[in-house]
């Protein structure tokens, strides 16, 4: 059908790969029971994870139950299918066709296609507070434009496997700077360009972006991401650092002396809405108002005009967003 990055099927042993392509046939196939050889449950489950981590198109099925049959030496997995086999072949024909949005990318670089993956969800999608139907899954921002961190990290990897960028989905917990610091369960993804690694949480800088697009999580490193992120020691290590969107679009600076010179470029060029990350500092909400204060400053100073700012920061990766008003 088209390119498919299986990064968790590499992890696995010869005899692990063999259950994995038994229970991704057996899946594919809407097999009610799948017989695989006797293991440790521990084992079942992983494999089987990692068949729905590498594949978002089985978004029809999520949990399962295990029959062990000691005598025989066989393990039988019962999957809990969420719809009737015609309607995951009427979905899986909705999601391939609904696929074609990023037709136009597929000539361009893969950082341009990763880019434009990132920002088509921030345009189309929003996160499900709500928690409603399929928002665990691609399906969930496809038929309802809405979907909870799994169903996003499972559309932007299918997204990038349509369009040939080896990516993965990541399982762990992270601290949402838009959720007031609580810690919780969370999937982002990891990107491959340029033979280099990164991490992408397009959830994160879908919750953050209001009026203007956020790239806080565009291609961090694992020193970058670990402000914020728990990151699992079996997943391909992010080590690449100053690839990130800011850095490439010379929006960082080092410390306040350096904002107002930044500010005026800003300002010349006519933005309102400007975002910049301040690397060696402690984000605050003083040093919220130092930056509120150098900003309006600097405009009145470039501008000759009057104007009201507001400022909202991102305390786990030091981003801070200012609005003009």
């Amino acid at each position: 059908m088209f390119f498919r990055y299986r990064y968790y099927y590499g992890c696995l042993t010869e005899e692990q790969k063999k259950i994995y392509n038994t229970i991704l046939s057996g899946l594919n196939t809407f097999q009610k029971e799948i017989s695989i050889p006797l293991i440790a449950v521990d084992e079942v489950t992983k494999i089987y994870n990692f068949v729905l981590w590498d594949n978002p198109m089985v978004f029809y099925v999520r949990d399962c139950s295990l029959d062990s049959d000691v005598h025989n030496r066989r393990c039988e997995i019962i999957p809990n299918y969420l719809y009737k086999d015609d309607q995951i072949k009427d979905y899986s024909n909705i999601i391939i066709k609904y696929l074609q949005v990023f037709n136009t990318q597929k000539n361009k670089q893969d950082i341009n296609k990763e880019q434009y993956v990132h920002d088509y969800c921030l345009s189309n999608f929003k996160y499900d507070n709500s928690f409603g139907d399929n928002c665990y899954s691609i399906l969930g921002l496809i038929l309802n434009k809405t979907a909870v961190c799994q169903g996003i990290a499972h559309f932007v990897k299918l997204a990038h496997d349509y369009l040939s960028v080896p990516s993965i989905v990541v399982f762990g917990k992270a601290n949402n700077p838009a959720s007031n610091g609580r810690t919780g369960i969370h999937v982002w993804n990891i990107v491959n360009i340029n033979r280099n690694t990164y991490h992408l949480d397009v959830t994160f800088d879908m919750t953050l972006t209001k009026t203007t697009n956020r790239y806080d999580y565009f291609n961090l490193s694992d020193d970058d991401i670990i402000r914020d992120h728990v990151v699992d020691k079996n997943i391909p290590a992010c080590v690449t650092k100053g690839q990130d969107y800011y850095t490439l679009n010379s929006m960082t600076v080092n410390g306040l002396t350096d904002l107002g010179d930044f500010f005026k470029r800003e300002i010349e060029r006519g933005k309102m809405d400007i975002i910049v990350r301040i690397n060696n500092i402690t984000p605050t909400d003083d040093t919220a108002k130092n930056v509120q204060e150098i900003a309006c400053n600097k405009y009145i100073e470039t501008t000759k005009k009057g104007i009201s700012t507001g400022v909202s920061y991102n305390s786990n990766q030091s981003v801070f967003e200012i609005n003009f008003k």
